[in-house]
């Protein structure tokens, strides 16, 4: 029972200081984040007048204006756009469920702030936000012009039109603006790291997109689990309290080191739950085991860099020195 008692005690001293590890110091670190927000200025344009503000908007908004804007066919169809019934509603419908921008701006120069630490030499890319007409199979997109926001696809999981347009609910559970920031530092995570990522076998892959939510986690150090996971909190504490149990399960499944995508992919995807008889266990629960298995390593590891650990592939290696045990 000492021995139990000891290991425990290391253990949690371990976890402890490896959260301290990404309580890093921003405030000499300086970013200037260009923060534009295209609906703002396009719905609220008196359209007898738009072809004189064209010019200047393709300056400010250049993922917007890639083709010959002038076209008369062009202006035609932007013009069809701000008209369309629905995107006139999410913009009315903006003022009450987005209604200001500061806290979304704060949130992401923090964590592009926490990206400047570790990557001095990166650039920060511009960001732009957008009314995307529900386009939600993208919320957030990655361009070479900059990132694009899909801001009314962050109403709030109880936003109606969701439902109208039967967006599934464990896709439409994320559509909340406090989730802005670790949704886009995970597509930016999967963006920078994408070719570092992925391996032959589930825990491969489990480990490679533990990787991204510890980058999350570097760049967003004190968000909790449940807000960086996008999980509930019943499907969080559902992770913490079946962590051993689901470990086991994919060990006695032989799910771990199967080459098998179409057997193990729901436990890496989003999705409504891994189990029918859990519907407290979410998709991507696996991802969180693959968390816990990088976070672990990296406690054990204190000379690895964050860098050093994006771009490492031997997931073998990383799965052995984290001595993972649930």
């Amino acid at each position: 029972m000492k021995n139990l008692f000891k290991f425990i005690s290391a253990l949690i001293l371990l976890i402890s200081c490896e959260d301290n590890r990404l309580e890093v110091d921003t405030s000499k670190t300086n970013i200037n984040l260009v923060f534009n927000n295209y609906e703002q200025d396009l719905f609220k344009v008196d359209q007898n007048n738009i072809e004189q503000r064209l010019d200047e908007w393709a300056v400010k908004y250049p993922p917007f204006f890639i083709d010959d804007y002038k076209k008369t066919a062009n202006l035609y169809t932007l013009k069809d756009y701000l008209n369309n019934d629905l995107n006139k509603m999410l913009w009315t419908d903006w003022q009450t469920k987005i209604g200001d921008y500061s806290t979304i701006k704060s949130d992401l120069e923090s964590a592009f702030k926490h990206y400047k630490y570790y990557y001095p030499k990166d650039s920060i890319p511009p960001v732009y936000t957008y009314i995307s007409g529900l386009s939600y199979e993208e919320p957030i997109t990655f361009t070479r012009y900059g990132i694009l926001i899909g801001i009314d696809l962050f109403y709030g999981a109880d936003y109606q039109p969701y439902k109208k347009l039967q967006i599934p609910e464990f896709v439409s559970k994320s559509f909340n603006k406090a989730f802005i920031a670790p949704i886009l530092m995970r597509d930016f995570g999967k963006q920078k790291f994408g070719a570092f990522l992925s391996g032959k076998t589930m825990l491969d892959n489990m480990i490679g997109l533990g990787k991204v939510e510890y980058f999350i986690q570097a760049m967003i150090p004190n968000m909790s689990d449940s807000a960086r996971f996008q999980f509930t909190e019943k499907q969080m504490n559902w992770c913490y309290s079946h962590e051993g149990a689901f470990w086991k399960h994919l060990t006695m499944k032989n799910l771990l080191f199967s080459k098998d995508l179409h057997a193990y992919q729901k436990y890496l995807q989003p999705g409504p739950f891994v189990s029918s008889l859990e519907r407290n266990s979410p998709g991507r629960a696996g991802v969180y085991i693959g968390y816990k298995i990088v976070k672990e390593y990296m406690a054990r590891n204190p000379s690895i860099t964050l860098n050093e650990l994006m771009i490492d592939t031997d997931f073998n290696a990383i799965f052995t020195g984290a001595k993972y045990k649930p």
